[in-house]
């Protein structure tokens, strides 16, 4: 490993995998009927949803990420995946371009700027009456004790600029606080981990 975010990347799958498994369930279940058109999944970390996706038959599949570390990892074993490093607030690709973007805990981490630009972008990339599908978290009052605390405790771990912008995201009430309703409809919306974070899907207006 070179330096730190190298060891980050390396140590990240083996971590959550166990406990992101749910979740990338739930969202193979909601692209089901994608398996062969255009999803990109934006901020894409290691690649680890698109290689679960890879694996139950999808094909067309894209990932994007700005981290050199992570793009390392995304680009290993024999996945029919399209990688790009790019900024996920300028991507550079073609308007209408993707079938759906997956955007999966990425928005709670970035200011508030990045999230609404973001967010912008993708609704540029997706295509007329495509989807948006995004994952991330939520404290209200459905929330329970365990979820909350285990996710503030990672949280804080991760600290600096990433914690104050994680809760400066749940203080301004998440996606429900960022989503344009004029640019996204909600589609549906399912609870995991004690309610703290929600599978999300939205279609492009």
């Amino acid at each position: 490993m070179n330096n730190f975010s190298d060891f980050i990347a390396a140590i990240y799958d083996p971590l959550l995998s166990p406990f992101l498994k749910r979740v990338r369930a739930a969202v193979m279940n909601e692209l089901s009927e994608f398996g062969e058109k255009s999803i990109l999944d934006l901020c894409c970390g290691t690649g680890d949803q698109l290689k679960v996706l890879s694996r139950n038959g999808f094909r067309n599949l894209h990932c994007l990420d700005l981290s050199d570390s992570m793009l390392k990892i995304a680009a290993k074993g024999n996945y029919p995946i399209t990688i790009y490093n790019k900024d996920a607030t300028k991507t550079g690709l073609d308007s209408g371009s993707f079938d759906a973007v997956i955007i999966s805990f990425a928005i709670h981490e970035k200011d508030s700027n990045t999230q609404v630009a973001m967010l912008n972008e993708a609704h540029r990339i997706i295509k007329e009456n495509g989807l948006l599908l995004a994952v991330d978290f939520i404290f209200d009052e459905r929330t329970k004790l365990p979820g909350r605390l285990g996710i503030t405790f990672v949280e804080k771990l991760a600290g600096g600029e990433h914690y104050r912008n994680f809760r400066n995201y749940i203080k301004n009430k998440g996606l429900a606080g960022l989503i344009n309703p004029k640019r996204f409809q909600l589609v549906k919306s399912e609870r995991k981990f004690y309610n703290a974070l929600t599978v999300s899907l939205f279609r492009k207006k």
